[in-house]
C-alpha cells in the first residue's frame, strides 16, 4: 500500500526537488523520519509533473524505505554488541564489556553509511504525483 502525502516544495537543485514533510497525528509513535525538535522535515524527492517553488503537492512516499530501515537501525547495531560481547567470552566479564561497547562503536558509522546509501538511492525518494496548488494562486487568496 503506498503512502500519499501532502507537502510543500521548499527548494529545486537540478532533477531533485526538496518538500517540507509536516509531524502528523500518524507520526507519534513511528520515528522512522527522524523529526526530532522540529515539526517538520525537509527532503529530496523526485517529480513527475513540473512544479515550483511554493507549490503544495501530493507525494508518494516510498513503503519499501521505512520497513528496510528497522532492519539495519536495530538489527545491525545489536548483532555487531553481540559479536563483539562473543569474541572475549574466554577472558572475564570486563572484556566483554568493552568488546560490547566496541561493537555498539563500530556499528554506528556502519549503520550510517547504510543510511547515506539508501538516500543516494533513487529508488528510495519520495515521488511528487500531482500539484495540489500553485505559488501564484495561494499569493492571490492572501489578497
Amino acid at each position: 500500500m503506498q503512502r500519499v502525502e501532502k507537502c510543500e516544495v521548499s527548494a529545486r537543485k537540478k532533477n531533485l526537488y526538496y518538500i517540507k514533510l509536516v509531524k502528523n497525528a500518524e507520526c507519534d509513535g513511528c520515528k522512522a523520519c527522524a523529526f526530532g525538535r522540529k515539526n517538520y522535515l525537509i527532503m529530496p524527492a523526485l517529480s513527475l509533473i513540473n512544479c515550483a517553488v511554493g507549490d503544495r503537492v501530493s507525494v508518494i512516499m516510498p513503503s519499501s524505505r521505512v520497513k528496510g530501515s528497522y532492519l539495519y537501525l536495530y538489527l545491525l547495531p545489536l548483532l555487531f554488541i553481540f559479536i563483539g560481547i562473543l569474541i572475549p567470552i574466554n577472558f572475564g566479564e570486563i572484556p566483554m564489556l568493552i568488546g560490547g561497547a566496541a561493537g555498539l562503536t563500530v556499528s554506528i558509522p556502519v549503520v550510517y553509511f547504510i543510511e547515506l546509501m539508501f538516500r543516494k538511492s533513487k529508488k528510495y525518494l519520495p515521488i511528487i504525483s500531482e500539484k495540489i496548488s500553485d505559488t501564484k494562486e495561494t499569493n492571490n487568496d492572501r489578497f
